[in-house]
């Protein structure tokens, strides 16, 4: 009987050892502060000021035109979910 839940108990390990990458496999990367401020340089924006919240980083930018605006930046793709002008 001790054999017999030793094995079981390896079984389980086992499977949740084999489980476990492929779990952390489908969770998103995230940009990284540095990543975003690059992307948004490349762009066109300069950075006044930024900070992540909620899984999003929220900027404060200043486009080509010299229009200063609030940016919703997707912290996972970095791109640009809203783009509110300040005024």
């Amino acid at each position: 009987m001790r054999n017999r839940t030793i094995g079981l108990l390896a079984a389980s390990l086992l499977s949740l050892a084999v489980a476990t990458p492929a779990f952390a496999e489908t969770a998103p990367a995230r940009k990284t502060l540095e990543q975003v401020v690059t992307d948004l340089s490349a762009k066109g924006y300069a950075i006044r000021e930024i900070e992540m919240d909620d899984g999003h980083f929220e900027a404060t930018v200043i486009d080509p035109k010299n229009i200063v605006s609030e940016a919703k930046i997707d912290g996972a793709t970095g791109d640009i979910l809203r783009l509110e002008r300040k005024h």
